[in-house]
C-alpha cells in the first residue's frame, strides 16, 4: 500500500493526469519512480546535517583568551597584584650612574683584555646560516686554543668512542654551543679569571637553561649572544673573589640578600662590575648592559624594566629566568624569584616545574656530573697550556 502511495505522488509530480487517474504503471516508470525516492532521501538527509550544524554553530560560545598581566592591566586589583610580588624591602637604585670605587678600578685596570674571538665567534652564532667550516677557520688561527680545545674534546669529560683531531669534526660532534663554552673557558683562564668549580659549573648551567628557553620561547633571541650571557653573567663574582677581601661569616645565598651585602661591602655588586668589566673588554652594548641589568628582574616589574631598557628585555628576562633556574637545579634556592611577567612573557608558567622538564633536567645532571668529576683534569689542562 505505502509503495502504491509513493508511486501515485510521484506520478502526481511527472505526470499529473495519470496520477490522478490512477493509471496502471509501467516497468519504466517504475523504476523512475524507484530512483526518486533515492533522491528525496538523499536531500532530506543533507538538509537535516545542514540544519544541526548551522545550531551547533550557533551554540557554540566564542573563546576569549585573558590578557597577561603584563600586557594590559585592566583593573586597581590587577596593578595591586602585580605590585605586591616585588613589594620587598630593600632595591638597589636602578638608574643611579655607576660610581667605581678606587680600589675596584685599580683591580680592572689589571685586567687584560679577553680575547676578541669571543665577540667573533658570538656573532656567528648569532648567524642562521652558520656552518662548521667558518667557525673552525676562526678558531684554527690560535695554536693554543686549537691545542686545548682538541684536548678538552678527547678527555674523558666527554666520553666519546673515537678520537678527535680536527676542530671541524669536534664542532659536528659536540655542536656550536658547547665548542663555544670551552672558548670561553679558555680565554678567561687565560687573562686570569679563573672560576672555580662550583662557579663554572652554575655558568655552564645557566648557559644551558639560557640556550634551550631562547629556542623554545620564539622571542628571537640570537643563540650565540644568549650562550654568551649565560657564561660570562657572574664573572665579576670571580673576579672579587680572587681580588678583593671576603666579608667575614660569607655571603647570603639568597641572590637579592647578596646584591645587598656586595654594594654594603665593596660600594658595587657583581652584576653592575660585569658591565664595567664588559665595556672594558670592547664587547657589544647590548651584551654589558644585559650583564649590568640581570638581576632587575627580581626587583621591579617586566612593565617597568621594559620601559627603561626595551631593546634588551627579551634577552634579559630569559637569562635572569635561566640563573634563577640553575640556582634552583643545584638547590642553592627555591622558588621562581621573579614575578610571573618575566615567566610568561617566555611563554612558561611561573613554576620551576616548567622551566626545569625532564628533557633540560637530564642534561643539566650530564654536565653538574661530567664537571665535578674532572674537575682535576681541566686544570691539568690548563697547566700544560
Amino acid at each position: 500500500m505505502f509503495k502504491r502511495y509513493m508511486y501515485t505522488i510521484l506520478l502526481f509530480i511527472n505526470y499529473p493526469s495519470r496520477a490522478f487517474w490512477h493509471i496502471p504503471i509501467s516497468p519504466l516508470m517504475e523504476l523512475n519512480a524507484f530512483l526518486w525516492v533515492i533522491m528525496l532521501l538523499a536531500v532530506g538527509i543533507g538538509a537535516y546535517i545542514a540544519l544541526t550544524s548551522i545550531k551547533a554553530e550557533k551554540k557554540k560560545p566564542t573563546l576569549k583568551k585573558t590578557p597577561a598581566h603584563y600586557v594590559t592591566v585592566t583593573s586597581d586589583e590587577a596593578i595591586q597584584t602585580l605590585q605586591d610580588a616585588y613589594n620587598l624591602e630593600w632595591k638597589p637604585l636602578r638608574d643611579k650612574v655607576i660610581e667605581i670605587p678606587q680600589q675596584i678600578e685599580a683591580i680592572i685596570s689589571k685586567i687584560e683584555n679577553i680575547s676578541p674571538l669571543i665577540t667573533q665567534l658570538s656573532s656567528k652564532l648569532n648567524d642562521p646560516d652558520i656552518n662548521p667550516k667558518e667557525v673552525s677557520k676562526i678558531i684554527i688561527q690560535d695554536q693554543g686554543l686549537t691545542s686545548f680545545i682538541l684536548k678538552r674534546v678527547n678527555s674523558p669529560y666527554y666520553g666519546l668512542l673515537q678520537k678527535v683531531d680536527n676542530i671541524f669534526n669536534a664542532i659536528v660532534i659536540l655542536g656550536y654551543n658547547e665548542i663555544y663554552r670551552i672558548v670561553m673557558e679558555e680565554r678567561t683562564h687565560k687573562i686570569g679569571i679563573k672560576p672555580d668549580k662550583s662557579e663554572w659549573v652554575h655558568a655552564n648551567l645557566t648557559s644551558t637553561v639560557a640556550a634551550y628557553l631562547a629556542s623554545t620561547s620564539r622571542l628571537g633571541v640570537p643563540g650565540g649572544t644568549i650562550v654568551t650571557l649565560g657564561m660570562l653573567h657572574d664573572i665579576a663574582r670571580t673576579v672579587m673573589i680572587q681580588s678583593l677581601p671576603q666579608l667575614d661569616g660569607g655571603f647570603f645565598v639568597d641572590p637579592r640578600q647578596r646584591l645587598q651585602q656586595e654594594i654594603e661591602h665593596f660600594g658595587i655588586d657583581h652584576a653592575t662590575l660585569g658591565g664595567v668589566l664588559a665595556k672594558h673588554w670592547g664587547m657589544p652594548p647590548r651584551l654589558v648592559s644585559c650583564i649590568e641589568k640581570h638581576h632587575w628582574p627580581m626587583f621591579w616589574p617586566l612593565r617597568d624594566v621594559g620601559q627603561s631598557c626595551n631593546d634588551i628585555i627579551k634577552e634579559l628576562s630569559v637569562l635572569a629566568i635561566s640563573d634563577i633556574a640553575a640556582k634552583n637545579f643545584t638547590q642553592e634556592i627555591t622558588g621562581p624569584y621573579i614575578g610571573d611577567d618575566y615567566y610568561r612573557y617566555i611563554n612558561k608558567s611561573p613554576r620551576m616545574e616548567s622551566i626545569l622538564n625532564p628533557e633540560i633536567t637530564k642534561e643539566l645532571k650530564k654536565i653538574r656530573r661530567v664537571m665535578l668529576d674532572t674537575g682535576q683534569e681541566s686544570r691539568e689542562i690548563f697547566e700544560e697550556e
